[in-house]
């Protein structure tokens, strides 16, 4: 419809034929349009280095609605980026220090238009340096070996944007950080050892101004260390459920003669993939009393090893304490691994104690006096040895050879040879009065009986005339018998 005025008649008929009319006037006027009223917001201010801003101009408005948005920079230092200029929001980067003017235009849909201006300052303001803050002093005691290490009360004048922890150079090598949180405002450490760590926080802010705060963690040694016992089993660790558990502490109860709440567990972890440790130790009373770790390994395994070798829910792979507790008598050091003395150079284990009596390794017996008291025994045996030999060669001598008697029979009547003879029989006798015996001087040296006659006796020869005689090859008659 156009401007101007127009007449519509109505006419109705009923079912007579009968009819009515009436009619209606629509009159059209000429358009009252105002324009648009562009509103890009109030002035801003930012401080560097925050260099973006948001130019709002969805406030303008307009009686028949606005069909067209524009932002403009106008002026300023540099160059600076826009996305969405042509909407009621648009956003500025890169801005740099200064004044900048922005402009909005905006239509309606008669084309009728308005601007409004919008100022952005952008100030420099003097940074303070960021003060760090680790948390201080920290202390643990083992078997608890996590802890996180809070740095969220650092502060800064413009925000921290970054933080990073630092493992001093002397701190011990054992410990994980946990999901890379040494980046994080705060630290989580986790499988701490004994001994101190310290950690060093440095935060820095927009300008790259740092500070540096230092945290200390000291991890305690575990009051009951010397009581834990360690026993492996020949099962997996995740195939290990707790009820499974809960039985394995009741049988252990049952072979130490303890209720089942003096088992105290305290670590079950995978020794391999087909064994599992479990760390405990037993505590009694009331009053409470904990029992020596080398005292529980002793009785369990004597146990196990007699009467109930299959007690136990899973076959025993071994039985020790989980430190080395070994003094090793001083002269040696105690092996982590085996739970057995290294001894120090000329010293040696006793092997009678230990694999005899079944007692735990030592380094008691030096290898000087080893050496001297073998050598001793050596010499004392091949002496023995020696002594034995010669005695049974003497007996096989002496049984071979026979005594034989001798007597002179040379200037005797005989009667007087009669009485010298041996009143027992006589094997073999043989008397020539004529015959010749050649004596040696050897032969009188022997251990054979000679009886003299007393005739030579009488004549009181000299001994010396006697072997002179002998020597010469003096004539006898003898007679011999065989024992």
């Amino acid at each position: 419809m156009e401007e101007g005025e127009y007449t519509f008649q109505l006419t109705v008929t009923d079912s007579s034929g009968q009819q009515s009319s009436a009619e209606a006037t629509v009159i059209v006027q000429p358009e009252d349009n105002r324009p648009p009223v562009a509103v890009a917001g109030p002035d801003k201010e930012l401080i560097f280095p925050l260099d973006s801003a948001t130019l709002d101009g969805s406030r303008s408005s307009d009686d028949h609605g606005i069909v067209f948005y524009r932002w403009e920079h106008v002026r300023g230092p540099g160059v600076v980026e826009m996305a969405n200029g042509d909407t009621a929001v648009a956003t500025v980067t890169g801005l740099q220090v200064g004044t900048h003017h922005f402009r909005l235009t905006v239509k309606d849909q008669q084309g009728l238009s308005s601007m409004s201006t919008l100022t952005v300052a952008v100030k420099k303001e003097n940074n303070s340096p960021p003060r760090a803050q680790a948390g201080g002093r920290h202390v643990l005691v083992l078997p608890n070996n996590s802890i996180t290490l809070d740095g969220s009360r650092s502060t800064d004048d413009q925000g921290v944007v970054s933080y990073l922890w630092i493992r001093d150079g002397q701190s011990p090598a054992a410990g994980d950080v946990i999901g890379g949180s040494d980046h994080s405002v705060a630290l989580q450490l986790a499988n701490l050892v004994e001994g101190i760590y310290t950690f060093r926080l440095r935060v820095t802010d927009m300008e790259g101004s740092s500070d540096v705060s230092t945290a200390t963690v000291e991890v305690r040694p575990d009051p009951n260390k010397d009581a834990l016992v360690e026993l492996i089993l020949q099962v997996g660790a995740g195939q290990l459920t707790g009820q499974q558990k809960d039985t394995l502490v009741r049988q252990l109860a049952t072979l130490l003669g303890v209720l089942d709440s003096d088992i105290r567990v305290q670590k079950i972890q995978a020794h391999s993939d087909l064994s599992t440790a479990i760390v405990f130790y037993v505590q009694s009373g009331p009053p409470f009393k904990v029992l020596k770790a080398a005292q529980v390994a002793r009785n369990l395994h004597r146990r196990l090893s007699k009467e109930k070798a299959d007690f136990l829910l899973f076959k025993v792979l071994r039985i020790d304490t989980a430190g080395c507790l070994l003094t090793c008598s001083g002269h040696g050091h105690c092996d982590p691994i085996t739970k057995r003395c290294v001894c120090s150079p000329l010293w040696m284990e006793n092997p009678v104690q230990r694999y005899l009596w079944d007692e735990e390794s030592n380094c008691e017996w030096s290898v000087l006096y080893v050496a001297v008291l073998a050598s001793a025994l050596a010499v004392l045996l091949g002496g023995a040895a020696w002594f034995c030999i010669c005695c049974c060669k003497r007996r096989k001598r002496t049984k071979i050879r026979k005594k034989t008697k001798y007597t002179i029979l040379d200037n005797m009547d005989e009667q007087e040879r009669m009485e010298l003879r041996p009143k027992y029989g006589l094997k073999h006798c043989s008397t020539e009065h004529n015959s010749s015996l050649m004596v040696s001087e050897s032969e009188f040296d022997s251990d054979q009986d000679t009886i003299f006659s007393r005739e030579r006796m009488q004549r009181g020869d000299s001994q010396g005339s006697m072997n002179d005689s002998i020597g010469n090859g003096t004539s006898f008659s003898y007679c011999s018998k065989d024992r």
